[in-house]
């Protein structure tokens, strides 16, 4: 279940885990949770493709959260710090990695993310490719046209479709739960 107090990160191998990290996400646990993950894969001999892959899209995810997560806070410092929970697993036996999020969001989001996951989940590798390359190139606002480059990113890395699931919390607010495997 989502919480909407702190991020909950938690590397597990094999139901193990192994790494835990509970603290507001902000610019600095961003950058920090990312190095220690990227540390923590290498001194598991993980491939350098995967480590990269793993690096990217808990960026990405960490930030969407703190984005766009029902209620991120402006600190005084005029930097964002939100709630939510992200947890990273791998599985020795299929060599695959699960990236799982969860974050709180404005009920209206739900309907922009799944239409944005919808125009990407049937595109090969290829198709992905080139999408990505108009985005980057239109400037058109990714946020509200097509799917954003991050979820292009996310699917493009991804050896199943992005799972998406939205979940009621409470008066115009939903959970939204990320799957990924890589």
């Amino acid at each position: 279940m989502c919480n909407d107090n702190n991020l909950n990160l938690c590397l597990k191998i094999d139901e193990n885990t192994i790494f835990e990290f509970h603290e507001k996400i902000n610019e600095q646990a961003i950058i920090d949770t990312a190095k220690q993950i990227e540390h923590l894969l290498k001194q598991n001999n993980a491939k350098p493709a995967k480590i990269q892959d793993v690096f990217e899209i808990l960026v990405e995810v960490m930030q969407n959260m703190l984005n766009y997560s029902y209620g991120n806070k402006l600190l005084e410092n005029n930097k964002k710090e939100a709630s939510g929970i992200f947890t990273l697993s791998y599985e020795t036996t299929s060599d695959r990695y699960t990236l799982e999020s969860c974050n709180l969001i404005e009920e209206y989001l739900q309907e922009v993310i799944e239409r944005k996951i919808d125009s990407i989940k049937d595109l090969d590798e290829k198709a992905l490719r080139k999408l990505s390359r108009e985005k980057m190139r239109s400037k058109e606002d990714n946020h509200d046209k097509g799917a954003g480059l991050g979820f292009i990113m996310m699917q493009r890395k991804s050896t199943q479709p992005i799972a998406i699931e939205f979940v009621p919390y409470k008066d115009k607010i939903v959970q939204f739960k990320l799957k990924l495997i890589l």
